[in-house]
């Protein structure tokens, strides 16, 4: 298998310099190819190639994700770090941004000789010659280069595939190793020694984080994958297959590998857990997570609009009424923003909270702005309609709802005559109401969102049964 290994590595160090040199001069809109000399490699040139996130600002500080096999998976990881990091952009109405990691800078690690230069050990732990001449140049020469030209958090992470996976794996067993996260992909097997070591190392500690991704279909390089699987249990260590070969494992599995890296941003996990307490502070809480983030990954966060809105759901499904009352208040006073109505109403409803969703039912119904309107009368008439009904068990209230609606919207008349007339009959209740409302929606029917001739047929033979 070794030498197997060896023959695909050197196959793909030359396609790898082939590559460089073609694209040596090349200065993108969006990268930069910096040509660097080395102490550690005297005689030769090294290419790095470096992109910055969409609004770079020097003000702001990102981690880093650093790629060996430049030529390969650079524009794949830069790629997929912008796609994923992608900050919130509106446009023609509509949320663009994706913010599933923070904006990061990618730099891609291009190889002169890639098969002596990232040659596993299959005799021991210590990295070979040249592979330990390509630590030495990342760690001491690429590393500082980029935290001097460019605004880094300090959060570094390493990405390797196949012997680059080896490369950076090996790379926790390191004195000096600026790397807080490693992401290894068809990691090649190397020594019992490092094995071992690997497995001991990967369930002890990991400051940040590790994930080992392999190929379902990539048979010489899932061996370790599935020992580590077996006999790892840490929660900063992810194991993950892929129905993948050894050429597109890279393409099936970094998105996930991405987002492991930055498992931590927009994670509220235990916020369920935390409004248990009876002292629960929204303040705090907020304020320990943005602590938290800006001590794993140098940066500062804020919540989104679409964090507020998960937080809200959980105190929701958990029917905490007082935490719900105290996020709204808090998330309206952050960010100068007030919650409508309609979605009011249903929070209410949902949480059980019934008195107020039937106070903000009347406000909806009063109330003159359009975008009210567009929900209320156009889609949601029947939801209202059961809040009453069901929710508070009061037809009385249904139908003086209805009638309310009836009158305040003509245009709609049909809708709500329809509804007052499904509550009376229905529940053998003023029936008089009933019927004339059903022989207004019968004598004036029109193709519509809420009922259609069959419904009213059947409410016409419940009615002739009384």
């Amino acid at each position: 298998m070794k030498y197997i290994v060896n023959i695909i590595s050197f196959l793909l160090g030359i396609t790898a310099y082939s590559q460089i040199v073609s694209k040596a001069e090349i200065v993108t809109r969006t990268s930069t190819v910096v040509e660097m000399a080395s102490e550690f490699f005297p005689r030769e040139k090294r290419l790095i190639k470096i992109s910055l996130p969409k609004g770079y600002d020097k003000a702001k500080k990102y981690p880093v994700i650093y790629t060996l096999d430049g030529n390969s998976l650079f524009d794949m990881v830069t790629a997929y770090s912008q796609i994923l990091g992608k900050q919130t952009i509106e446009e023609d109405g509509y949320d663009y941004g994706t913010n599933v990691i923070p904006p990061v800078i990618v730099v891609g690690i291009f190889h002169n000789d890639r098969n002596l230069e990232t040659e596993p050990n299959f005799n021991g732990l210590d990295y070979l010659e040249k592979p330990n001449n390509l630590k030495n140049f990342i760690i001491s020469e690429v590393v500082p280069y980029i935290d001097s030209n460019y605004t880094t958090s300090g959060y570094n992470s390493i990405i390797g595939h196949s012997n680059t996976a080896y490369f950076t794996t090996n790379l926790l067993f390191q004195e000096e190793n600026p790397f807080k996260s490693i992401i290894a992909l068809s990691l090649t097997e190397g020594s019992t020694a490092f094995y071992e070591k690997l497995i001991e190392k990967l369930n002890t500690k990991v400051d940040g984080s590790y994930f080992l991704g392999y190929g379902r279909k990539d048979n010489e390089f899932n061996c370790i994958a599935k020992k580590i699987e077996a006999h790892v249990s840490n929660k900063n260590v992810l194991v993950k297959k892929f129905n993948s070969n050894h050429s597109d494992l890279p393409a099936s599995s970094l998105v996930d590998a991405i987002k492991y890296l930055f498992n931590d941003y927009r994670n509220f996990n235990d916020f369920n857990k935390a409004i248990r307490n009876t002292d629960f502070e929204i303040v705090e809480y907020l304020s320990t997570y943005e602590d938290k983030i800006k001590s794993k990954y140098g940066i500062k966060t804020q919540v989104l609009e679409d964090d507020y809105g998960s937080l809200l759901d959980e105190t929701v499904s958990s029917k905490n009424i007082e935490v719900f009352n105290k996020l709204v208040e808090y998330d309206e006073k952050k960010n100068d923003f007030e919650y409508p109505l309609i979605i009011l109403f249903h929070y209410r409803k949902d949480i059980g909270d019934n008195q107020e969703a039937k106070n903000i039912a009347y406000k909806i119904l009063e109330s003159n702005d359009e975008n009210v309107y567009k929900f209320l009368v156009n889609k949601q008439i029947d939801v209202f309609t059961n809040f009453f009904v069901e929710n508070l068990n009061s037809l009385k209230e249904a139908i003086r709802f209805l009638e309310i609606g009836k009158k305040k919207y003509p245009e709609k008349e049909l809708a709500f005559a329809y509804f007052i007339a499904k509550i009376s009959i229905e529940n053998n209740y003023q029936l008089d109401k009933g019927k004339v409302n059903l022989r207004f929606c019968t004598e004036n029917y029109k193709k519509n969102w809420y009922f259609t001739k069959s419904d009213l047929e059947r409410l016409n033979e419940k009615f002739t049964r009384y």
